[in-house]
């Protein structure tokens, strides 16, 4: 099982070349994806994790005035395809441009840190 860093760049990195970045983006591309995700830690054996479940957020900017439709089916089709839960999507756009959040769950049992 891949961790979620590497699950994540997997599913969107075709889908946005060199514009997948965790947490914050601070450049100028038009249309990009930021992720982040809450770690919880599951399956607890002798007072360590097995397993930690992910609640994932992939935020969507674009334009204003660019159709998301496609491109929101592309990314919860990649996320599953990698493992994820299908996503739940939600507008958080505002007068800066499109931004949806695309939320979805992970689950790896690699361990404390969740890495395989």
């Amino acid at each position: 099982m891949t961790n979620v860093d590497d699950a994540l760049m997997l599913a969107l990195g075709p889908l946005f070349p060199d514009r997948v970045f965790p947490n914050v983006y601070t450049g100028d591309a038009l249309e990009y994806v930021v992720t982040n995700y809450t770690a919880l830690p599951q399956v607890f054996a002798e007072g360590l994790p097995a397993a930690q479940r992910y609640l994932v957020a992939v935020h969507y900017y674009l334009p204003e005035k660019v159709n998301p439709n496609p491109k929101k089916l592309a990314i919860s089709s990649a996320l599953s395809a990698q493992g994820f839960t299908w996503p739940s999507i939600e507008n958080a756009s505002d007068a800066e441009g499109q931004h949806w959040v695309i939320e979805c769950e992970y689950v790896n049992g690699g361990g404390v840190y969740g890495q395989t």
